[in-house]
């Protein structure tokens, strides 16, 4: 009778620690609905009101989410490190005899991490944690290159509009003009319709340029981490700009050696390989036992209790488990080395191809802004005078007008372009001690 009414309460025991683990689990997701339904999650940080590019992109680095979520991960490893040198919790085992009732023990046992498997775990960690930070130096110096390039073309746009608006104010005075002399039958009607056409052409365009100004301010508000509304400082242009920024940090030469060490995509995977490293390490240790020692304490109704050392170990007999870990790990060093590989192969092809298109905007800066505009204004003036004079028609002043204006973008489109390959220069090439990239 005792004996059932034992069984009967550690039946009801089992049956309270099933149903309690089993129990189902509810999260409350209403903070993260809250962020995804908001329509405008990002906020809009103030700058100052005479903000550099380096202003801009000290903001980027620090308030963008893709650098929260990167510092987020720095922490997630730094915790790591804690977690991985933790020692597994001790094991307390209390049994109870059923048919001699008088009988119970009490056992506490701690694993031992032996064959350095804390060391491993340890250093693993630190790897990743290093990985993590490499990461973040990445992220920051990618939002540098972009921010600045958004930047460079939102002043490209603005020169574009205002280049545009000198253009309408110019053919509006010659809409007045060629009306004049059309009045007077000195000119023919074609020429009218002409100027009237390139005109309303140029007004259109400017109409285009003001709604594509709103579309570059939200690319850059956007690098930013900045509501796409937001205000922008408006002292910047394109020339002097480019005069402060364009220029190459050091030699073709140097950026090719330094690159290697410096960039930030290099350092994440070189230390993503060393976690790989360790963790074939620790998979060449899981078909080892596993050691654990303890006290046992063991008690009868008699009062003769007694303690007892205790030693266990694990029996690895399962070696295709063990094995398929090992495999598993080795394969994972190698799709690392490989993933280097290929990492320094990308960065060596895009310092490549920005020092391409540095040097062909240098290039190009040279010809149209020390030659071509300035002949292109010249043909200008002496068009127009010769028109005034009545030895020139009126296409080829529209002529001379739309060739000095491509000259003037092609121009300023060499300047955005050679800020750009700056910032890709800059982005790929970061030191180890600096997460930030300055301009």
């Amino acid at each position: 009778m005792f004996l059932a009414k034992r069984l009967t309460h550690l039946g009801v025991l089992l049956t309270v620690l099933t149903l309690v683990g089993c129990a189902s689990y509810q999260p409350n997701y209403s903070d993260i609905d809250r962020v995804t339904t908001q329509s405008n999650p990002t906020k809009t940080f103030a700058l100052p009101v005479n903000a550099e590019i380096a202003d801009l992109i000290h903001h980027a680095q620090a308030h963008h989410p893709l650098v929260l979520a990167a510092q987020a991960e720095v922490e997630r490893a730094q915790a790591g490190i804690t977690a991985a040198g933790a020692w597994m919790d001790p094991e307390v085992t209390l049994s109870q005899g059923l048919n001699d009732t008088g009988y119970r023990t009490l056992a506490v046992g701690q694993d031992i991490p032996i064959f350095n498997r804390r060391g491993m775990a340890i250093e693993q960690a630190r790897a990743e944690l290093r990985a993590a930070q490499a990461r973040l130096a990445q992220v920051q110096a990618d939002l540098a290159a972009d921010v600045v390039t958004a930047f460079s073309e939102y002043l490209y746009v603005q020169e574009n509009r205002r280049l545009q608006q000198d253009v309408i104010a110019l053919l509006a005075q010659s809409v007045q003009i060629v009306q004049q002399q059309y009045a007077a039958g000195s000119v023919n009607l074609s020429d009218l319709l002409r100027v009237q056409n390139a005109h309303d052409e140029a007004v259109t365009e400017a109409d285009n340029l003001e709604a594509m100004l709103f579309s570059q301010q939200a690319r850059l508000n956007s690098a930013l981490g900045r509501d796409v509304h937001a205000e922008l400082p408006n002292h910047f242009d394109l020339v002097s700009t480019h005069q402060a920024y364009a220029q190459l940090p050091v030699e073709p030469a140097q950026l090719y050696a330094m690159i290697h060490s410096e960039n930030p995509a290099l350092r994440s995977a070189k230390y993503e390989l060393q976690a790989l490293h360790v963790g074939r390490d620790v998979a060449g240790t899981a078909g080892l036992p596993r050691l654990m020692l303890g006290v046992e304490y063991m008690d009868t109704d008699m009062g003769d209790g007694t303690f007892a050392g205790m030693v266990s170990f694990s029996l690895p007999i399962w070696r295709s488990n063990y094995r398929a870990l090992r495999d598993s790990a080795e394969a994972d060093f190698r799709r690392g080395q490989a993933q280097y590989q290929a990492a320094k192969l990308q960065v060596q092809a895009e310092l490549s191809m920005a020092l391409y298109q540095w040097r062909e905007s240098e290039r190009n800066r040279q010809l149209y802004g020390e030659v071509l505009v300035k002949r292109a204004e010249q043909a200008v003036a002496a068009v127009l005078s010769q028109y005034s004079n009545g030895t020139a028609s009126f296409a080829e002043v529209l002529s001379s007008q739309q060739e000095w204006l491509a000259f003037a973008l092609a121009y300023r489109r060499a300047l955005a372009n050679q800020l750009a390959a700056v910032a890709t220069i800059q982005a790929l090439v970061v030191p180890s001690d600096s997460h930030e990239v300055a301009l």
